[in-house]
């Protein structure tokens, strides 16, 4: 015995469902992005908000130190600039 005249959700059921469970993760993925503290890692710290946008510049010495410990400079000429340094 047939139900319904021989005309069932079974064809066209799998897709509703299918379609509601889409709905529910589409609805929990913009819920989650809308919390609060949530950040954008395509956008730069500075910009959304979790590091101040202004930073400190670095002083001349600072400058001089960083470039001889990486290399950039020898010994000479490291002493040589912090001498120009601070006779300014």
């Amino acid at each position: 015995m047939m139900w319904g005249n021989g005309y069932t959700m079974m064809g066209w059921g799998w897709l509703a469902g299918a379609v509601v469970v889409i709905l529910i993760v589409v609805a929990v993925i913009v819920v989650v992005r809308m919390l609060p503290g949530r950040t954008n890692p395509s956008v730069p710290r500075e910009q959304n908000g979790s590091l101040p946008a202004i930073t400190l510049a670095k002083t001349p010495r600072q400058i001089l130190d960083e470039r001889y410990a990486h290399g950039d400079l020898t010994t000479e000429e490291y002493r040589e600039r912090i001498e120009n340094l601070g006779s300014a």
